[in-house]
């Protein structure tokens, strides 16, 4: 990508896929969540970095958007709620840390088979930033898939949101403020609102399992 190095692109998007894969691993929610904002921190610098090399004011408030928005307001949303539920560990899991480490990396190579016939079209870190974001998306449909804790969900969600907004930030050479907004907005509103069921089943229930959300329909 035009304005930063291969070097360090790939520095970051290795940081970027060692966390995704961290969280799939973690046992503890507030590990989870660390690695979870150190991952949008790196998305962060990313833009950051890339909006400064170009002199694009527009990307750099993408980037500082990103790194008060997502790393700085949802992590502290979601810490109160762990810091009021007594939340520990992860919840409930379908496969054990190693297997659904397996499966991550499985799906790691399914990505980067998937973005194949893009090899002639694109710079290889083009292609990288690609199948890093594609794997971001399978890490968090898989986290949804084998959790049962609502906070876990979440990061579930938010992994997806990094991987789309990576994917389509490499595939656009740039995202739009007026999209990134619009998905910062929608983030934050969908984040709250979890915040208050998940109060809610900390009320009723005394517990973050997802299974509870069903006795909340009104």
């Amino acid at each position: 990508m035009a304005g930063i190095s291969e070097n360090e692109l790939n520095l970051l998007l290795f940081v970027l896929l060692a966390s995704g894969l961290s969280i799939v691993y973690s046992t503890r929610v507030k590990k989870a969540l660390n690695w979870w904002t150190l991952q949008t921190i790196a998305v962060s610098i990313l833009i950051l970095a890339q909006g400064i090399y170009s002199h694009e004011l527009e990307v750099i408030v993408v980037g500082v958007l990103l790194l008060i928005g997502k790393a700085g307001i949802i992590p502290i949303l979601l810490r109160r709620v762990l810091r009021d539920s007594k939340t520990e560990w992860v919840g409930e899991i379908y496969l054990k840390r190693t297997s659904s480490l397996v499966v991550a990396a499985a799906l790691t190579l399914l990505a980067y088979d998937v973005t194949k016939p893009l090899m002639a079209l694109s710079l290889p870190g083009f292609r990288n930033g690609l199948v890093v974001g594609l794997a971001l998306i399978f890490y968090g449909l898989l986290l949804m898939m084998i959790r049962k804790v609502a906070i876990v969900q979440v990061l579930g969600i938010l992994l997806i949101d990094n991987g789309i907004f990576l994917a389509g930030f490499f595939l656009t050479k740039g995202m739009p403020l007026l999209v990134e907004m619009g998905s910062m907005f929608d983030i934050l509103v969908g984040i709250v609102i979890i915040v208050i069921l998940s109060k809610q089943m900390l009320e009723n229930y005394h517990s973050l399992n997802v299974d509870h959300m069903r006795s909340l329909k009104g």
